[in-house]
Order: structure tokens, then C-alpha cells, then sequence
């Protein structure tokens, strides 16, 4: 009994699902718990025990009451609005966004990231002045993601509509990104866009 309770494959623990057979609100003796603990499973890097210890922490521990609360109001205030901004895409409470506004961009660069949260590491830099778009994803064909699922002709209006002189291409050095980032070049074929790319290193004692 205790080996199907609490064996697993290290955080993730149990049977994957937070539910233990008999319906007597699992080993918290708690449907309410069980639940929570469940919901906060399912956020990246959090495995069941660490659900639990924050669950637990939310419910139990020092101005747990506070803590709670203030959580639910900041995940109702940022839910309702925080949004995708309508010109770059990028995370923002203003549409269009500061940086899409701010007269202290530099209009003629344009940087293309895979996803919102690439905008923060580049930001938090502090190295580029120019703006952005986010294609919210990367060219697989193998998980189903094809060059109609991506806003590649937002793009190509972007280029058209705006002085962009350099396009700066900061996608992973991936095989999904080596392929996105050369759909783009044969978009742009012939233009006299400047493309550059993100240099590569190789990481400390690694070797070609």
C-alpha cells in the first residue's frame, strides 16, 4: 500500500493525477486540498511534493491567510490585464506596448523572438534599443506546427509598414529554430533587409 501511495519518479510522486484510490479525498483526508495540490502540480517545475509544501505553506503557515489572498487578487488583477500586445506581441498591460511606443526605440531594428518571455532576458540586458516581434512558437512539422500556424505575414507587414533596415534573428539554436529562421531568409529573399542572427558559443570545456 505505501509503494502505490507515495512511490513515483522522484516530485512528481504518486500516480501522476494527485488522486488516491477510495475517493476519501486522498491521503489529505481533504477533497478541497487534493485539488489545489493537483492545480498547482500542473505549473512548470512543480512535481507533486513541491505543490504540496506550497499548498500546505498558502494554508498553514506564517500569515498564510495574507499570503493566499494576496495571491488570488494578484492572479485576478494579472489575468484580467495583462495581455499579448496587438503590434509586436510582446507581454503588456498598455496595447500597444512601451516599447512599440517609446520614441527612444530604434524603429529600424527589429529583433524576432520565438515566445514573450525571450523579450525579458534581451530586455533585462539592456544591449537593444530596437523593437520586437514574437511569432509565438517555432516551425516543427513533426509536432504539427506549420508555417500557416505562425504570423509570418504580420511580419512581413511589419517589415513593409515600418523603417526596419536590420532584422535581428534571437531563436534557439535549435533544429526548430534553424529551420524557422531560414523560412524567414526565403521570405525575405532578394529584399535589402540586413539579417543578422545571435552569436553561438561554445560553452567552457566544450569542444568541436
Amino acid at each position: 500500500v505505501a509503494a502505490g501511495r507515495f512511490g513515483g519518479n522522484g516530485d512528481g510522486g504518486g500516480n501522476g493525477h494527485g488522486q488516491v484510490p477510495g475517493g476519501d479525498g486522498g491521503e489529505f483526508q481533504s477533497p478541497a486540498l487534493e485539488r489545489l495540490v493537483r492545480s498547482l502540480g500542473r505549473l512548470p517545475g512543480l512535481g507533486r511534493k513541491s505543490a504540496t509544501r506550497v499548498a500546505l505553506h498558502l494554508l498553514t503557515g506564517g500569515g498564510a491567510a495574507e499570503h493566499a489572498d494576496e495571491l488570488v487578487t494578484a492572479l485576478s488583477d494579472a489575468r484580467r490585464q495583462v495581455r499579448a500586445c496587438s503590434r509586436c506581441g510582446a507581454i503588456t498591460e498598455p496595447d500597444p506596448c512601451r516599447i512599440c511606443t517609446s520614441e527612444r526605440r530604434d524603429a529600424s531594428q527589429l529583433c524576432v523572438v520565438a515566445s514573450p518571455v525571450d523579450v525579458l532576458p534581451i530586455e533585462k540586458a539592456g544591449f537593444f534599443r530596437g523593437r520586437y516581434f514574437v511569432l509565438g512558437g517555432l516551425l516543427s512539422p513533426l509536432d504539427g506546427v506549420r508555417a500557416q500556424d505562425l504570423p509570418f505575414d504580420r511580419l512581413l507587414d511589419r517589415l513593409q509598414d515600418g523603417p526596419v533596415t536590420e532584422l535581428i534573428m534571437a531563436l534557439d539554436a535549435s533544429v526548430e529554430g534553424e529551420t524557422t529562421a531560414l523560412y524567414i531568409q526565403r521570405l525575405l529573399y532578394g529584399s535589402d533587409l540586413q539579417m543578422s542572427r545571435l552569436a553561438t558559443g561554445i560553452p567552457v570545456g566544450g569542444a568541436l
